[in-house]
């Protein structure tokens, strides 16, 4: 048995493609040694990651993320067990120049979104964070409140 998880956060600071390239280009090599596999979206300053393998893997990982200071709201969407990794190896997705070779690891999920026929939660999610616009992570912050 397997476990899932999906969560959401906001970033701390902006990532631009390079720094989006190290995090891909890290998060691989790690997730690898700890048997992980899932995705990785960034969009708007937002992450939605689904990770899955091993659970102790898997909730070390999660405790890591929320740890990292840069998150902010980390919250949990879904956590499940799980029979069948639905991502084979584990990948990343952003906004990214398409004149621009991807990095080895880079998925197309943003751009081409997702043929899969998985109607599950965390699936779901997924495309729910792909079709919708976003609010700036400091949107809650904004000039609509009264000091």
């Amino acid at each position: 048995m397997l476990q899932s998880l999906v969560y959401m956060s906001s970033a701390t600071q902006p990532f631009d493609d390079d720094a989006l390239d190290e995090v891909l280009e890290y998060s691989r090599e790690r997730n690898t040694q700890d048997g992980l596999t899932g995705l990785l979206v960034h969009r708007a300053g937002r992450f939605m990651q689904l990770l899955e393998g091993p659970h102790d893997a898997v909730v070390a990982t999660y405790g890591r993320i929320v740890a990292d200071p840069r998150h902010d709201e980390v919250r949990l969407l879904v956590e499940e067990s799980i029979h069948t990794r639905r991502f084979p190896e584990w990948k990343m997705a952003f906004d990214r120049d398409e004149q621009v070779e991807p990095p080895s690891g880079f998925s197309d999920f943003l751009g081409t979104g997702d043929t899969s026929a998985d109607a599950s939660r965390s699936r779901e999610l997924l495309r729910w964070f792909r079709n919708h616009p976003m609010a700036a992570p400091t949107a809650s912050l904004g000039k609509h409140r009264r000091d």
